[in-house]
């Protein structure tokens, strides 16, 4: 699914929707929920429920169009809003749901009834599948025995049935009327997408809603555990990072109105929390034997997953190897730590360290400088012709500088180069860029770096 925006200025913005799940984040007054209600209205056409509290039009759209791939088909929708032409093709039963209004107004008409026990009269409860009692304990860390949903029709004028909760608890048992709104909401969400037709389009709005944060990322489990059960397309509006942030990034776009309005889809994750005021936290220390290898790992973070530093620093440890080990094995056992601490050996270490499950190792099967010159000495016989260097002089002096270096100590070498290019860093940064043009090597530093976000983005 993709949609195409026209702006009233006349800008074109395009959202891409990625398989399954899609993410609209923002802050307040973004225009997260009425781009829902724009889907919606575009989906939906003649269908269209104006009962429904479903939210309006972002002011600053003028049109929008959807394309709709299932089956291997194809089918645009598109619509400008206007009363006779809410909806251009095809009409499509869309589902649209806000845990958080929906749960309102439920307690709201059930604290009205004088006898709210008599709605369930004549109703035969449904009870919760396993997997879904399992989900509902896994979101809200609490364990659940049983969950019980009466679908009662007496609140809606087209027999729409809505949910009347009983819950057993740690022996306990209660009513949606004793439920915390949380925990109400996420039963209610559980409830409704696995009552959605197979292939359904969801909308949903602000699942996280009164929601505690250590939850959150447990909600976006089971929202993803009901996509792939159910077949779901879900477009989710929300302000959490606590929601997203472990989400990979072509899953999530930014939405912004002001001063003109924006749908971004080509930032991380992280950058798009730190947009909304997180600021992720330093989670793992990189150790590395020394410094030419520190810049080495931080240019290779930069080029492959630039967001990973947010969450991880590099630093180089005095004594090489045997510095390292000592850290190491100085935190090994310290259960609970806020930082994890990983070693990261020279490639003339590999296979010669234990594996402690905290230990990897820089690119190459020799020390750092040795591969840094190796990357120059394949660019000198010819290799990497694409590549040019962005140093004074450019490739003609780039070589006359390597030819007068040949010879020279490993230490010496790579210190020269650096004075000679405008320094160090910017010494390794080319040679590196050079390196990962190397199939082997490049496929070693994915690995690598992939590893590392597995060890330090933790939530």
């Amino acid at each position: 699914m993709a949609a195409q925006l026209r702006t009233v200025n006349g800008d074109t913005q395009r959202l891409s929707f990625s398989p399954g799940l899609t993410v609209l984040s923002g802050g307040n007054g973004a225009g997260k929920s009425t781009l829902l209600g724009a889907l919606h209205r575009c989906l939906a056409g003649e269908l269209a429920d104006d009962s429904q509290s479903i939210p309006g039009v972002p002011p600053w759209l003028e049109s929008i169009e959807v394309t709709l791939i299932r089956g291997g088909s194809e089918t645009k929708f598109s619509s400008n809003f206007r009363p006779t032409d809410l909806s251009v093709g095809q009409s499509f039963e869309v589902f649209y749901i806000d845990p958080a209004a929906e749960t309102e107004e439920i307690l709201r008409q059930v604290r009205l009834d004088a006898q709210p026990r008599d709605l369930l009269e004549g109703v035969d409860p449904s009870p919760f599948a396993k997997s879904q009692v399992e989900y509902l304990s896994y979101v809200l860390r609490r364990e659940y025995s049983e969950v019980l949903a009466y679908e009662i029709t007496e609140f809606s004028s087209d027999d729409t049935p809505r949910p009347f909760f009983e819950v057993t608890s740690m022996m306990q048992r209660y009513s949606l009327l004793n439920m915390g709104r949380g925990e109400l909401s996420a039963a209610y969400l559980i409830w409704k997408l696995w009552s959605l037709p197979p292939g359904s389009v969801v909308l949903l709005e602000e699942p996280e809603n009164h929601l505690a944060a250590f939850s959150q990322p447990q909600l976006a489990d089971m929202v993803i555990a009901s996509i792939v059960e159910r077949d779901l397309c879900m477009v989710v509006s929300t302000h959490s990072p606590g929601f997203f942030q472990r989400l990979p990034s072509k899953h999530v776009s930014l939405v912004s109105s002001l001063p003109t309005p924006q749908v971004a889809s080509n930032l991380g994750t992280a950058e798009i929390a730190s947009h909304l005021g997180l600021s992720p936290v330093v989670s793992a220390i990189a150790l590395v034997e020394d410094r030419v290898g520190a810049m080495v790992l931080a240019e290779l973070i930069a080029m492959l997953d630039s967001e990973l530093v947010r969450y991880l620093e590099v630093r180089f440890v005095a004594n090489g190897e045997s510095g390292i080990n000592k850290v190491l094995h100085e935190m090994a056992g310290q259960g609970g730590e806020l930082v994890t601490f990983l070693g990261i050996y020279d490639g003339d270490q590999r296979g010669a360290v234990k594996d402690t499950g905290k230990i990897a190792y820089l690119i190459g099967d020799a020390a750092p400088e040795v591969v840094l010159r190796g990357a120059f000495s394949a660019w000198r016989a010819g290799g990497f012709s694409d590549w040019t260097p962005a140093f004074p002089g450019g490739a003609s002096r780039l070589r006359l500088i390597l030819e007068r270096l040949d010879g020279r100590d490993l230490h010496d070498w790579v210190i020269e180069l650096g004075r000679e290019v405008g320094g160090l860093q910017a010494a390794v940064r080319a040679a590196v860029e050079l390196a990962l043009k190397d199939e082997t090597l490049r496929g070693q530093a994915v690995g690598l770096v992939e590893w590392l976000r597995n060890k330090a983005v933790r939530l």
